[in-house]
């Protein structure tokens, strides 16, 4: 177990989803970045913390659509 501060740091993901979601959903999606093809849609950003991943969770979910996979990317430094 760690020190339980682990998520309150900011972190990159990428989020592939099943379904089409063109970029006019980028605001809704807090600035993640969209792009689509072949039925899937990546998300791609980062997130300040668990709780703030927990909201793009959440509104995955309020669409219906299917998480395929979630990973935390590395950051650029």
């Amino acid at each position: 177990m760690t020190n339980g501060r682990a998520y309150d740091k900011a972190a990159l993901y990428q989020i592939c989803i099943r379904g089409m979601l063109d970029a006019t959903w980028t605001d809704w999606f807090e600035g993640f970045s969209i792009s689509a093809a072949d039925g899937e849609t990546v998300l791609r950003g980062t997130v300040i913390d668990q709780a703030a991943l927990h909201g793009i969770l959440a509104k995955i979910n309020e669409l219906g659509l299917t998480i395929i996979s979630m990973t935390e990317q590395p950051q650029d430094e």
